[in-house]
């Protein structure tokens, strides 16, 4: 973090993270025979961590908790690749257009000065 709060550098491959990834949503993914169970896990691990925060008990700060103990594996999910790195997917539409600029994440870790700027899912981490 800098001194005024923002987050920057790496991203933590986290329920919160999951939550508010976009990358089960891009266009990049739109037609992927392989992303579609991938997106349907993404799917499920929100409602899980959602079920989590409000039904269980669970402290709020589950969200934070990393993915390895929450037994889901990164090639498992659609995302959130600036953090997990390239897709494991192969038949991606590298012509369509990325969404990463209109992600929270994105925003929240400052990845507009990252390397690369977009397209994780085929450009690798964001630092």
């Amino acid at each position: 973090m800098n001194m005024f709060g923002k987050k920057e550098g790496r991203v933590p491959f986290t329920s919160d993270v999951v939550n508010k990834c976009m990358c089960d949503n891009c266009p990049v993914q739109a037609k992927s025979a392989c992303s579609v169970p991938k997106k349907r896990n993404m799917t499920k691990m929100r409602a899980a961590t959602s079920e989590m925060k409000m039904g269980s008990g669970m402290p709020l700060s589950m969200a934070q908790t990393p993915m390895e103990k929450m037994d889901m594996k990164p090639d498992e999910l659609a995302g959130p690749f600036c953090t997990i790195g390239v897709a494991s997917c192969n038949d991606l539409d590298m012509n369509k257009a990325c969404i990463c600029p209109s992600c929270q994440i994105y925003k929240e870790y400052n990845l507009k000065d990252a390397r690369p700027v977009e397209h994780y899912c085929f450009n690798d981490k964001a630092v």
